[in-house]
């Protein structure tokens, strides 16, 4: 028998084994908030930890990842076992995880009077909402990092978890954060969690199914059936949270494989299918959801954008968190840059590598094609090596982007722009004439769009129309909770939703060519 304790900001947590177990493992029986994205293959380097006592030895692959932090005591979660008595240290830094966002005008006419709770599974992040039906007011908001994570940080890496006998796991630790959330919110309004009498989930398709325990299968692999719709209220039991022994379960339909009741209730929530206009709304995760609405027809995709702007991929790359790097601006010949929580940088987010592509380009420190101008004399003291391919400083911060982060953002910001591009040729549109553009998420809300326009992620025409309306599918299923008008409205616009597969279309794959061009 030893122990393992585990040092989390001012909490510390000591487990017993009896075994050799990975760390990785225990930091998820632990419940911590922590990231693999690649899903423990140790290849993403992301799952560091601070390590002392019996440790096995780090392999070559381990070493190559962490160089000289191997010294420091830094070790990979998903790589390292604890043989013995072992302490481990973990950076306090919470996620800046949005929940705000923008709800219409609607009528109030909620199915039933006590509480209710909305809540919104994102891939990356989880916001929960508690309301009194009766009169319609929010008591109380709550969001966290999805405790997923630990099985990889895109929906294709869990979808191959849950095949591979970890679909139980996956939906038992968000289970598990979902009820404290409940709970907690609830205690904290002085309120009887045996008076919520309806909860209303929204999420992508792997999000939903991994939760409510359907299989993942038909998901992994062409031609990506979808078995069930949702657009219907389940029983209580669904979710498997006793305290809610009496609410109603309540999913907004969702469309397909990778067009989920997220976007879904992210259109309801905009109104945009309200309006005349030419109106495009994207959510610029790892999915790339976006749907475009023409006055008529509502026609969606999903591209496949990967988790670089989430900063997995990325060699310095971290989720929006203190110590990140958010923002970066080229100033008078040198790179500004702004850090979230003030500080030294600990890593570069999604927000700060738009910029910083963006002031690369603009200094000529890298080309139209991607590649860094390794000749670039004006700004040759930002120019290093890492691990012997080109590499740019971003000021004095200490972060660095390498030619393969460059690669990796060029396959995200093209995923997104072809996406955008190839829904208007599907309308019989051109781009520019898109009246709005609506940024949907968390991630959404904080990216400069001159920036993104400046990288091609999004088409440079529709920078200056664009705004950021904040977690829109989260305010989608307030709408359903609170209205039941709403609920039927939510019905009509995925019934009309016309699906367009990209992986089948031509004019996607040449565009997607073009679009890798900055």
């Amino acid at each position: 028998m030893f122990q393992i304790t585990i040092h989390s900001g001012t909490n510390d947590l000591t487990l017993q084994y009896q075994k050799p177990t990975l760390l990785a493992s225990v930091l998820q029986e632990a419940g911590m908030d922590f990231s693999m994205p690649c899903g423990g293959k140790g290849t993403c380097g992301k799952c560091r930890v601070t390590a002392r006592g019996a440790l096995s030895e780090p392999g070559e692959q381990e070493k190559r990842i962490l160089g000289e932090a191997l010294q420091a005591g830094v070790r990979l979660a998903c790589m390292t076992t604890a043989l013995g008595d072992t302490e481990l240290f973990l950076a306090s830094r919470d996620s800046v995880v949005l929940s705000e966002g923008e709800l219409p005008d609607f009528v109030l006419e909620p199915e039933g009077k006590g509480l209710g709770v909305a809540v919104d599974v994102g891939t990356t992040t989880v916001a929960v909402y508690l309301y009194d039906l009766g009169i319609g007011r929010l008591l109380g908001e709550d969001s966290f990092p999805n405790p997923q994570a630990l099985y990889g940080a895109d929906v294709i890496s869990r979808i191959q978890k849950a095949l591979e006998g970890e679909a139980e796991a996956l939906r038992s630790c968000l289970l598990i954060r979902l009820r404290e959330s409940f709970l907690r919110l609830c205690a904290g309004q002085d309120q009887d969690s045996g008076m919520v009498e309806n909860v209303v989930v929204t999420g992508n398709t792997t999000m939903l199914y991994l939760l409510f325990g359907e299989s993942t299968e038909p998901l992994s692999h062409a031609p990506f059936e979808v078995r069930e719709f949702y657009g219907r209220t389940l029983k209580p039991s669904a979710l498997g949270i006793p305290e809610f022994g009496r609410a109603r379960v309540t999913v907004p339909p969702l469309v397909s494989a990778f067009v989920g009741s997220d976007i879904m209730s992210a259109v309801l929530s905009s109104g945009m299918t309200r309006r005349r206009g030419l109106s495009l709304l994207i959510d610029v995760g790892t999915n790339g959801e976006m749907a475009l609405w023409d006055g008529e027809k509502l026609f969606c995709c999903s591209t496949a954008a990967g988790p670089a702007f989430e900063g997995a991929g990325i060699s310095m790359g971290m989720n929006a968190a203190p110590g990140a790097v958010s923002g970066v601006r080229l100033r008078e010949g040198r790179l500004e840059y702004t850090v979230i929580g003030g500080g030294e940088a600990a890593g570069i987010c999604g927000s700060g590598l738009i910029d910083a592509m963006a002031a690369l380009l603009r200094a000529g420190l890298v080309d139209e094609t991607g590649c860094v101008d390794e000749e670039n004399e004006p700004y040759s003291l930002l120019l290093t090596e890492q691990d012997g391919e080109p590499a740019v400083r971003i000021g004095d911060s200490g972060i660095l982007l390498t030619q393969k982060d460059i690669r990796e953002i060029q396959l995200a910001k093209a995923a997104i722009c072809a996406g955008v591009r190839s829904l208007a040729h599907e309308a019989g549109r051109k781009v520019d004439e898109v009246e709005e553009l609506l940024l949907a998420g968390g991630f959404g809300s904080f990216i400069n769009c001159e920036s993104a326009g400046r990288i091609g992620l999004i088409p440079p025409e529709l920078a200056q129309k664009a705004r950021a309306v904040g977690n829109a599918a989260g305010m989608g299923a307030v709408l359903e909770l609170l209205s039941l008008p709403c609920r039927e409205e939510s019905r009509g616009i995925a019934a009309r939703a016309e699906l367009l597969e990209l992986s089948s279309s031509p004019y996607f794959m040449e565009q997607y060519v073009d679009s890798m061009l900055f």
